[in-house]
């Protein structure tokens, strides 16, 4: 059977300082990882490199520094120069223009429900990534 490669958005994986986004990030991340089977491998992109101790198991790494842009400019070249089957995107946005397979997360609409916990500009960007991967996402 030939082997699907699945893509993961895994810069927000192992920043500091981790909340339950990045924690869920890098729980889903390592049980994919433990759990797959020999049809399928992962491969990894991350915007500065993963601790030594990170349970990455065969997954291959690719490191991909950038300053700014990182997801719409960075990741999206990679992904255009070197495709994966299906790009999974645990926490954060799709890249801009991405037009392959995708699977993302939304983890919560908390912003539309208390609007207050939260500053203008921040409800906008949550809204339109928001709005964005459920548009763009296959799944």
């Amino acid at each position: 059977m030939p082997e699907s490669v699945i893509g993961i958005d895994a810069s927000r994986s192992y920043v500091e300082p981790m909340t339950g986004t990045e924690r869920y990030s890098r729980r889903i991340i390592e049980q994919l990882i433990e759990q797959a089977g020999d049809d399928r491998s992962f491969r990894l992109f991350f915007r500065d490199a993963p601790p030594a101790d990170a349970k990455l198991g065969s997954a291959e790494t690719r490191v991909l520094p950038a300053r700014r842009f990182w997801t719409h400019h960075r990741l999206r070249r990679e992904l255009s120069a070197n495709p994966v089957n299906v790009l999974f995107v645990p926490s954060h946005v799709l890249p801009l223009g991405y037009q392959g397979r995708s699977v993302v997360t939304i983890h919560d609409l908390g912003y539309l429900h208390e609007p207050s916990a939260h500053t203008a500009s921040s409800r906008i960007q949550l809204d339109l990534t928001t709005r964005w991967n459920a548009r763009n996402a296959s799944q």
